[in-house]
């Protein structure tokens, strides 16, 4: 069985309880059972028991740092399948945040609508999409869809696979529609349009072959990973069924997941009790009470922010005087002496004789004015090897930051072609399960496989450069 939940504590416009139904209980009469998720934040330990995480459009929430670096972490270590929908408009017209989430994965939903006036189906907002890429298991037995008003994504990693797009005759044209990539042990699905899922509206869940879609989509985002924890006993598991998006005694997941030892060690420790006049009896009125709070904390971190640059403001300035005065204190230290005094000429001689010493005289000694200028101009030399030495200096400490960056950078290329590679090796046995089966021409056969052959080349030969170029550096 496979646990999918369905999370509703972003506000999202698609859910269990209201448009996603036909969708549940189609998933629920396969391997899949549903659950709505409403905990809030999203934390590690709630997501453990599920393997697939379902962002049915965010409308007007947010996903603080915390919940996207640990949704995050959960697909890429845990093996997590993310469904990410969204809308026409993207975040912008959600007043949401989910690029931020799918930047993570190397994808970003554009603030735009696809339209088509050519192909649809009676409004623009209706396209018909049959521009499908390389054959993928997503899009297997799927001829054409309907992506009643949705936004366009973009591709920002080398390992995301285009798996729809947009037809020549659309706004925008040929553009990213579903995107999926493999990263870590997780797998990721991002889509423009939830409302291809929708029930009883035109375009929606009951529209072709939009079941069989999101049928493909949901198989293909079971990850290895996750069988082997379920196989290893590591997550929780529920024997009943879930049914249109109510949870009863019966269905709701146990929390085997909890290490009551870690519980119980907290249990003698007193409970600081509030009170309220607020009566809470829905985890909606929790959760609206628990944003409350949130808000909250966010308006006080941002007074403090604005505190603190306030404060560096002041010490820069501080800093900046303090430098001033210095220079007008070196100045005022070491005065350059009037021309005047530069000119002095020896003092008479002693002697009677203006003309000639005596022998037996001793020697005058003639003291002589320093020479201020002298001494000024090598003070200025000086300064200006200072100057040129702490340039090199820092000159060499910029050289050092940027190599360290240059090489995370490289890095980071290399782990995204390495998933590149490892979504080519897949799509090609897809093609080639797909073509002994019968089920693709020898003639698409042969073109598909010299596609993914080069692409497979040309990945594997940008890593080997890239590798070599982190030795050398």
């Amino acid at each position: 069985m496979i646990y999918v939940a369905f999370d509703e504590a972003h506000k999202e416009r698609g859910n269990l309880s209201t448009n996603f139904k036909s969708l549940s209980s189609m998933l629920n009469e396969n391997e899949f059972t549903c659950y709505p998720y409403a905990e809030f934040p999203i934390a590690k330990n709630n997501l453990a028991p599920f393997d697939i995480l379902v962002l049915g459009c965010p409308d007007n929430a947010k996903f603080s740092k915390l919940e996207i670096d640990t949704i995050k972490n959960w697909v890429l270590t845990e093996g997590g399948g993310l469904l990410m929908l969204s809308h026409a408009g993207g975040d912008k017209g959600r007043r949401s945040n989910l690029s931020e989430l799918s930047e993570q994965f190397g994808i970003i939903f554009e603030n735009d609508q696809v339209l088509d006036n050519v192909n649809n189906m009676g409004v623009e907002n209706l396209p018909l999409i049959t521009n499908f890429g390389f054959p993928h298991p997503i899009t297997e037995e799927i001829s054409s869809i309907c992506y009643r008003a949705g936004c366009s994504l973009t591709i920002s990693n080398m390992s995301v696979t285009p798996v729809v797009s947009s037809s020549a005759d659309s706004e925008p044209v040929e553009s990213p529609l579903i995107l999926s990539t493999e990263m870590g042990e997780g797998r990721i699905v991002a889509i423009g349009s939830y409302e291809m899922f929708r029930d009883k509206i035109s375009g929606g869940f009951n529209e072709g072959s939009h079941a069989q879609l999101i049928l493909n989509i949901f198989n293909w985002l079971k990850t290895s990973k996750r069988e082997k924890i379920r196989s290893e006993g590591g997550a929780a598991t529920t024997q009943n069924g879930y049914q249109e998006g109510v949870t009863t005694e019966e269905t709701k997941l146990p929390l085997e997941n909890i290490d009551q030892n870690q519980v119980s060690q907290y249990a003698n420790i007193p409970l600081k009790s509030y009170q309220s006049d607020v009566k809470i009896v829905s985890n909606v009125e929790l959760v609206k009470a628990f944003e409350g709070i949130v808000t909250d904390f966010y308006s006080f971190k941002d007074r403090m922010l604005k505190e603190f640059e306030n404060l560096q403001t002041n010490l820069s300035n501080l800093v900046g005087a303090v430098i001033a005065s210095e220079e007008d204190f070196a100045n005022v230290s070491h005065p350059t002496p009037p021309e005047d005094s530069l000119n002095l000429t020896p003092p008479p001689s002693t002697s009677t004789n203006n003309n000639k010493h005596d022998e037996n005289d001793e020697e005058v000694k003639i003291s002589t004015p320093t020479d201020y200028s002298s001494i000024n101009e090598k003070s200025i030399e000086l300064g200006i090897e200072k100057e040129k030495f702490q340039a090199e200096k820092q000159s060499k400490i910029e050289a050092n930051l940027k190599l360290k960056k240059t090489k995370e950078e490289v890095d980071a290329e290399i782990e995204s072609l390495r998933n590149k590679l490892n979504s080519i090796k897949n799509l090609t046995s897809f093609v080639e399960k797909k073509f002994s089966s019968g089920k693709l021409s020898k003639k698409n056969y042969d073109k598909q496989t010299k596609k993914l052959s080069t692409d497979l080349k040309e990945t594997q030969n940008k890593i080997d450069e890239l590798t070599q170029e982190l030795k050398d550096m």
